[in-house]
């Protein structure tokens, strides 16, 4: 009950969690991004692309974006002037190396700098590569504060009205495009998009992600396209997979025998949050104790994130479950937990796998072992009839998209560790 409680209350307030952080939210990223070092790895530009976008379609205010994400970044640069005046280029020879700043982006700046300061200022708010060094290295020049003021201005009101502007223009377009798609599938699309730039970028500046993570991010794409397939079909007044999970809930019920249900009972009781959640916890302290933190956190990450939505998603849709469950359960149906799970934990269990086996037989093996693993708890619920089948399809693609998530996620976080290091 407690735990059912507390996503109740999370998902009846989510709409003022969502109005009363996204404001703080806009502004502090666009103040961080102005800033030396910490402006390099902070997506402040897409934060405000994406305010214009909400502005748009009627979630934000478009002056309360536009005002703040102004400010912000004026306020942003001037920090960073007020820095570089202080402290000057030993404070960035010191630290940059913690943040992969490379000399030719300093070079960059500083011939951008040597033909024209007010120029430089302007046209650096448009590259991400100086934007957060242009206002530290101007003010370790003997540019005068009020001249910087002047320039700083402009800049913040040029990339800001353009950036809003354009995040504006994308949504104009957005509920036509959702009428055919449907909204949660564009949201997908939109979030697919991100996901290949915020790769793409990560990688081609710190190459961390190898080759074969390469089809990693291939499944998480394909698990967030179809778990908001999904999502939208249960949202929908005409629904695509209605005759379908009633096709398969008859057939189950008329077709599979005592000795399927028994087994299905033991696998579904074997497999539920609770033993696979500990299961996961065991692995992931072991990993630990090798101090195989990598290992570890994956496992930890996508097991914990799992649960979360699981529970989250339950409660949020609050769909009932089969009248002619084998079964009596109190909670909802949409999406199973049990395949959530069963999926997340297999994934990472073939990832490491993949990553750790050099016969390439029982890779293969292990490989199809995992995958076999996920189907039979999936359809291990239809039989006992708990489940629809878009609730098990719903639940595979979730635990697929956060696993894979979670490993693409460590595998930045562990890179930019072992650089610091390095």
């Amino acid at each position: 009950m407690g735990y059912t409680h507390i996503f109740s209350v999370i998902v009846s307030h989510v709409e003022a969690i969502i109005l009363a952080g996204g404001y703080p939210f806009l502004f502090l990223t666009v103040l961080l991004e102005g800033l030396p070092l910490i402006g390099t790895v902070v997506p402040g530009h897409v934060t405000i692309i994406a305010g214009g976008f909400l502005a748009r379609i009627g979630i934000l205010n478009i002056w309360w974006v536009l005002g703040l994400a102004i400010a912000a970044a004026i306020l942003g640069d001037f920090i960073g002037f007020s820095l570089g005046r202080k402290y000057g280029m030993p404070l960035i020879d010191r630290l940059r190396k913690y943040f992969f700043i490379k000399d030719s982006h300093i070079a960059k700046v500083n011939n951008l700098l040597a033909k024209h300061t007010g120029k430089a200022m302007i046209i650096g708010r448009f590259s991400p590569l100086t934007r957060a060094l242009m206002p530290f290295i101007v003010g370790t020049s003997k540019t005068h504060v009020n001249r910087f003021w002047l320039f700083n201005i402009i800049g913040a009101v040029s990339w800001i009205g353009l950036s809003v502007l354009l995040g504006y223009a994308f949504g104009a377009g957005y509920h036509a495009i959702a009428g055919y798609f449907g909204k949660v599938v564009l949201v997908a699309l939109i979030a697919a998009i991100l996901i290949i730039w915020g790769y793409r970028f990560v990688n081609v500046r710190f190459h961390i992600f190898r080759r074969y993570e390469l089809f990693v991010l291939g499944l998480n794409l394909v698990a967030l396209y179809e778990l908001a397939r999904m999502v939208q079909d249960r949202i929908s007044a005409n629904s695509f997979m209605a005759n379908f999970d009633i096709w398969v809930n008859v057939f189950m019920s008329t077709h599979i025998t005592p000795l399927l249900q028994t087994c299905a009972t033991w696998i579904s009781a074997a497999t539920d949050i609770a033993p696979m959640a500990s299961i996961a916890i065991i692995v992931s302290a072991i990993f630990a104790l090798k101090q195989k933190w990598r290992s570890s956190a994956i496992m930890f990450l996508s097991i914990g994130l799992t649960a979360f939505f699981v529970g989250f998603m339950k409660v949020f849709f609050a769909s009932a479950r089969p009248d002619n469950a084998l079964q009596f359960l109190t909670d909802y149906s949409f999406p199973s937990g049990h395949s959530a799970v069963a999926a997340a934990f297999f994934m990472i269990v073939a990832y490491l796998a993949a990553s750790k086996i050099k016969s390439w037989v029982w890779r293969e093996l292990i490989m199809v072992g995992c995958v076999g693993a996920v189907i039979v708890v999936g359809l291990s619920r239809l039989v006992l009839n708990v489940h629809w089948a878009s609730d098990v399809i719903a639940g595979w693609a979730l635990g697929i998209f956060l696993a894979t998530a979670s490993i693409l996620f460590v595998r930045y976080v562990a890179g930019i560790i072992l650089r610091k290091v390095e």
